[in-house]
C-alpha cells in the first residue's frame, strides 16, 4: 500500500500526453538514453524531466525490496493514461537504464509455501459402543 502512495504522488507526473521527443544530442547520459528509448517505445510522458525522476524513483524502489511486477502494477495505477504495457514498458527501460542491477529478478516473488500438515492428527472423541 505504501508503495501506491508514493507512486500515487507522481501521478500527474507522467500523466496522459503525447510522447514527448528527446534530444539525445544534447546530453549523452542515462537521462537522454532513457529518454529516447521511451520515445522508440512509444512511451507516452509530459515531461522530460519529471519521466526521468519517475524512473529513478522506480528503481529506488525496487532498491527497497519492491518486486519489477509490483512496480509495474504502480506506475500503471498512477498514470491512468498508462496501459499495463505501457506501464511494463517504462519500468522496463528505467530498470535498464538506471538500475541493471535488478536486470533478470524474478518479475513475481514466489508465493509462501503451503502450511505442512500438523504432525499429530487431532483426536475425535468417539461414542461408546452399546451394551449388549
Amino acid at each position: 500500500m505504501r508503495i501506491l502512495v508514493v507512486l500515487a504522488s507522481f501521478a500527474a507526473v507522467i500523466g496522459v500526453a503525447p510522447p514527448a521527443q528527446a534530444d539525445p544530442e544534447s546530453d549523452s547520459g542515462p537521462d537522454s538514453s532513457f529518454l529516447a528509448e521511451l520515445d522508440k517505445s512509444g512511451v507516452p510522458y509530459q515531461s522530460g524531466a519529471d519521466a526521468v525522476a519517475v524512473g529513478k524513483r522506480a528503481c529506488q524502489l525496487m532498491d527497497q525490496g519492491y518486486s519489477e511486477i509490483d512496480v509495474i502494477k504502480n506506475v500503471s495505477a498512477s498514470n491512468p493514461g498508462f496501459t499495463m504495457s505501457d506501464a511494463a514498458k517504462f519500468t522496463t527501460i528505467a530498470v535498464s537504464d538506471y538500475c541493471p542491477q535488478h536486470l533478470g529478478e524474478p518479475t513475481m516473488q514466489a508465493p509462501p509455501p503451503p502450511p505442512s500438515p500438523p504432525g499429530i492428527w487431532p483426536e475425535f472423541p468417539w461414542p461408546g459402543l452399546p451394551a449388549a
